[in-house]
């Protein structure tokens, strides 16, 4: 808050009259709420327990929205259990679940009740136009019934190609987060757009790249002044805020202002052009590319309603790029990183692999040698690979939260029992059912990251914290759920199916309802690929300088979890980055 202070206090005299004059408006709009608050009712949310609040004004929003903050929510589940009560600005009550029962609610059953927050959908707005993460209701759903076929299977098998000749090009490199990065890029340009953004033959990064890979982190430096978005959202025309954002001297503020710039009209141009190949093409030679099928699909929508408005293709392919470039590079990278502590492991799926190419794989050219591919119906059958990406899911989603607001009053049911006593859940009189008063506006954290471990317990037992991907070749463990005796309020007992609501199996990495990730069968198949064509070549192992150099792996949050390299020689030292040693496989 200091900072804030005194960046205010340096502004030019005019801008600084401005924004204050907002500042101070808005503070003394939620002090008063905050002060009146308990003339008109008492906290529904009383017995709830949780942490204290870090301070007055932030609550615990600067230990939830944290780079170090991984340890913090992991913590909010282990010690008091699914339903947390913690702190927004002023006092502000909210609720951190991770409970099965009361996610089945908030995603699935009463998913109308709870959407994303003003701050998220606001945020996006300005940042990539009316695309799947800006809008809301109706506009939503219209918007993912026209983008939904252009994941199908089909289409997945179509790319094939692409995703080989991008995995192919990868060169032997010591930074596995970097390179990950760069290469997730490649992909999803090339087969979401048609477009190369990186060629991957040089360390060279265009705007577009730079805007995309920084904006996560960006955002995330500036998560406490986000939660006044709504409030600015609403000030003027959109030119008057525009011109605010390029008044306000705040360095993060104009760095995103320029990546969104960036963004935009990379977009606006690569749909003017994919407009004008398509008209030009032949019947018999149609783009594959995702956008090409997205503008056909859009062109044969019945009537004006039901079609999507340039914005809004600008936003789906703004969204698209930057929805699974950060979130698949950070999978990948904590995939390598494991399987070069669990040699064992990459042994096998390695072995898997090979066994696959020599009885079914076909050879395709890549910079003048013959590099093995399998089919899209041979990758899905391999199951050491498919048991590696569930359990690194299960344990390391790369999003470990994400939050919904309560846009009317609604009252969830949840389980009480606490995660220690899962060995005796089936016990009806430890397990009875809460109940909770939730008012309109109240903000809740979907714990997805702890909500994964909470369910596991009841499933895995003990070793559920463990990364055992050998756990997922267990044919009576391949639904992560349990059927729980559990009593009532009325004293009735009832069997309830503690089940995660997720659309990927049984859990909520890619989350689920009408918000879950539209593109998870492209971000599995994907991430197939880039593995069998990175283990075919290359062995890979922790860091041949890590003892000499004191290196440790530590995982930030920067609402996409990312890897970083601490160093303790003379000082402590932390740099973005996952050194791996790389040796070639002959």
């Amino acid at each position: 808050m200091s900072k804030l202070v005194y960046d205010i206090l340096t502004w030019p005299t005019g801008t600084r009259a401005v924004i204050t004059d907002l500042l101070i408006y808005y503070f003394l709009y939620r002090f008063t709420r905050w002060l009146l608050k308990p003339l008109w009712f008492s906290s529904p949310f009383r017995n709830i327990p949780g942490p204290p609040p870090s301070s007055w004004f932030m609550g615990n929003l600067n230990q939830l929205f944290n780079p170090k903050g991984l340890e913090f929510h992991q913590h909010l589940s282990d010690r008091f259990g699914g339903m947390v009560k913690t702190y927004g600005f002023f006092g502000d009550e909210q609720l951190y679940v991770s409970d099965p029962l009361a996610l089945q609610s908030i995603i699935v059953k009463d998913q109308d009740a709870f959407e994303e927050t003003e701050v998220f959908i606001e945020t996006n707005r300005v940042i990539f136009g009316p695309g799947l993460v800006a809008t809301t209701g109706d506009v939503h759903k219209r918007q993912r019934k026209i983008v939904a076929p252009v994941f199908a299977v089909p289409q997945l098998k179509a790319l094939m190609p692409v995703f080989y000749d991008v995995a192919e090009k990868w060169q032997r490199n010591r930074d596995m987060s970097e390179w990950m990065s760069r290469v997730a890029l490649e992909t999803i340009g090339r087969t979401v757009l048609g477009y190369s953004f990186d060629p991957l033959d040089s360390p060279h990064n265009n705007p577009y790249t730079s805007a995309i890979k920084d904006l996560i982190p960006t955002l995330f430096s500036l998560s406490l002044l986000r939660q006044f978005a709504p409030f600015f959202a609403h000030l003027g025309s959109p030119s008057f805020r525009r011109w605010l954002v390029e008044q306000t001297p705040h360095k993060a503020i104009q760095k995103v202002k320029d990546m969104s710039d960036v963004m935009h009209h990379t977009a606006q141009n690569i749909l003017n052009e994919k407009r004008e190949i398509l008209h030009r093409e032949q019947t018999e030679n149609k783009s594959k590319d995702i956008i090409s099928v997205l503008l056909r699909v859009n062109d044969q929508a019945r009537g004006a309603e039901e079609k999507l408005t340039d914005a809004e293709l600008t936003g789906q392919m703004t969204v698209l790029i930057f929805g699974a470039q950060d979130t698949t590079s950070s999978v990948l990278s904590r995939v390598l990183y494991l399987l070069s502590v669990h040699q064992d492991v990459q042994d096998k799926v390695r072995e898997e692999i090979r066994a696959a190419v020599a009885a079914h794989g076909v050879y395709g050219e890549s910079e003048g040698t013959s590099s093995p591919r399998l089919s899209y119906d041979e990758v899905i059958a391999l199951p050491w690979l498919e048991s590696v990406i569930k359990e690194t899911l299960r344990l390391y989603p790369p999003v470990p939260f994400v939050r919904r607001t309560a846009i009317k009053d609604t009252t969830l049911l949840y389980s009480s029992s606490h995660p220690s006593e899962s060995a005796s859940l089936s016990d009806p009189s430890l397990s009875p059912i809460q109940h909770i008063r939730v008012p309109e506006g109240t903000t809740l954290f979907v714990g997805i990251a702890n909500a994964n471990r909470i369910a596991s317990k009841s499933v895995w037992g003990s070793d559920a914290d463990d990364w055992k991907p050998q756990r997922w070749l267990e044919v009576d463990h391949q639904d992560q759920s349990s059927e729980e005796d559990i009593k009532g309020d009325n004293g009735e007992t009832s069997k309830v199916r503690m089940k995660l609501p997720g659309i990927y199996h049984g859990m909520l990495s890619f989350l689920g309802g009408g918000r879950s990730c539209i593109g998870y069968k492209f971000a599995q198949i994907e991430m197939k690929i880039l593995l069998i064509t990175l283990l075919l070549r290359f062995k890979f192992t922790p860091s041949p300088k890590s003892e000499i150099l004191q290196e440790e792996i530590v995982w930030n949050l920067s609402q996409i979890i990312s890897p970083s390299v601490r160093r303790n020689d003379v000082t402590v030292t932390e740099e973005k980055g996952l050194p791996l040693g790389v040796e070639v496989l002959s």
